[in-house]
C-alpha cells in the first residue's frame, strides 16, 4: 500500500459495470450482485482505522479487502484491529454479494522482517498458512490478500514463492481466493517471481506513488503492462488507483471538499503547494483501458472517496 507512513492511512474500491451485449449500464441496486463483463473485478480496500462500513457503496464493488492483519515471525498472527468492524464488513458485504478478504501485511513502515522470518522455513510457513485458514474460517471470509509488499529478489523471493504456493493450495482447496498486492515498478518487481502467477487469482498492482505526477495515466498503464510482459495473464492484472494526493496525502474527499471543481482535475494547489491525484476523468480513462486490457480495477482506499456525482467509485461506472 502507499508508502511513507501510510500503513495507517491509505485502501481502495472501484467500478461497477453491467453489460448486455456491448452495452454497459449503470450500477445495480445495493442488494444485487455487480455484473461485470469477462469476470472484471472491482476491488476496494477498507482500513481498520478509518471509514465506516455502513458508508461503503457495496453495489459498485465485487471484492473488499480489510486492511490489515500483521504476522509474527513464528507464523502466528497479531490480533486484528477492530474485529467488530471486520465482522460487520463481512455481513454487509455478503448481504450485497460482495466477497471480503483479509489483507495481510501492508506498508508497516517498511518493516517486513516478520514475513522474512516466517517464510524462511517450512514449519513457520505451515504455521502461518494454518493460522490464516483459521482466521478466514473464524470471520467467514472469502480469501486472503497477501500484502508482503517488498520481498527482495533472490532467497527472499524464493521463500515468497514457496509461501504463496502453499497458501494458494490451502485456500483454493477450500474454495477461497488468494490475491496479492504488488509494487508497480523497480527492484522489488523481481521479488515476486513469475512462478507465483499460477498460485494467485489475481494481483492488485499498486500503480501509485510513482510517476510525475504520481499515478498519471501513461505511467500507470506502463506499470500494468510491465507485469503482463513478465507473463501475468491480463485477466489476473488488476490496476490500482489512488484516492489521495502526493506529496501531501490529502484524501480525494478532502480535496473535493475544498473545491468541487477538483473532482475533474488531477492537480490542485493547497496551501501554496501542488497536490496531484486522480480525478474523475482520469479514473474513467484508466477504467476504459482496463476493461480492454486488464482484469479489473482496485483503489486505495474506500474511506477517502466522496459520494454522489464526484465519487471515484462511481466514476468507474462506464
Amino acid at each position: 500500500m502507499p508508502r511513507p507512513h501510510l500503513r495507517r492511512r491509505l485502501a481502495a474500491g472501484v467500478l461497477a459495470l453491467a453489460t448486455t451485449a456491448a452495452t454497459l449500464t449503470l450500477a445495480p441496486t445495493a442488494a444485487e450482485a455487480v455484473v461485470l463483463p469477462n469476470n472484471f473485478k472491482s476491488v476496494g480496500y477498507m482500513p481498520s482505522w478509518s471509514g465506516n462500513v455502513n458508508s461503503i457503496q457495496y453495489g459498485k464493488l465485487t471484492h473488499i479487502n480489510y486492511a490489515f492483519v500483521l504476522p509474527n515471525g513464528d507464523g502466528s498472527l497479531r490480533p486484528v484491529e477492530n474485529p467488530g468492524k471486520l465482522s460487520s464488513l463481512v455481513s454487509l458485504g455478503h448481504a450485497n454479494n460482495v466477497k471480503v478478504s483479509i489483507a495481510v501485511g501492508g506498508w508497516n513502515d517498511g518493516d517486513d522482517s516478520a514475513f522474512e522470518a516466517l517464510a524462511a522455513n517450512s514449519s513457520t510457513r505451515t504455521a502461518f498458512v494454518n493460522n490464516l485458514i483459521a482466521f478466514v474460517n473464524q470471520y467467514n471470509l472469502d480469501g486472503v490478500d497477501m500484502d508482503w509488499e517488498y520481498p527482495d529478489p533472490g532467497a527472499s523471493a524464493n521463500n515468497y514463492t514457496l509461501l504463496m504456493q502453499q497458501l494458494g493450495s490451502a485456500l483454493h482447496s477450500r474454495g477461497k481466493l488468494l490475491t496479492a498486492a504488488v509494487v508497480s515498478e523497480g527492484y522489488y518487481v523481481d521479488g515476486v517471481p513469475t512462478a507465483v502467477f499460477g498460485s494467485v487469482d489475481w494481483l492488485n498492482i499498486m500503480a501509485y506513488d510513482g510517476g510525475s505526477p504520481h499515478a498519471n495515466y501513461d505511467w500507470s498503464i506502463a506499470s500494468v503492462n510491465r507485469w503482463k510482459s513478465r507473463g501475468l495473464p491480463a485477466a489476473k492484472a488488476v490496476l490500482g488507483v489512488p484516492f489521495y494526493s502526493r506529496p501531501g496525502y490529502y484524501t480525494y474527499s478532502a480535496l473535493v471538499g475544498m473545491d468541487p471543481a477538483n473532482a475533474n482535475r488531477d492537480c490542485t494547489t493547497v496551501g501554496g503547494a501542488q497536490q496531484c491525484y486522480n480525478g474523475v476523468p482520469t479514473v474513467k480513462r484508466k477504467t476504459q483501458w482496463a476493461m480492454a486490457n486488464a482484469g479489473g480495477m482496485m483503489n486505495w482506499e474506500l474511506s477517502q472517496d466522496t459520494t454522489g456525482s464526484t465519487s471515484l467509485v462511481s466514476a468507474t461506472l462506464l
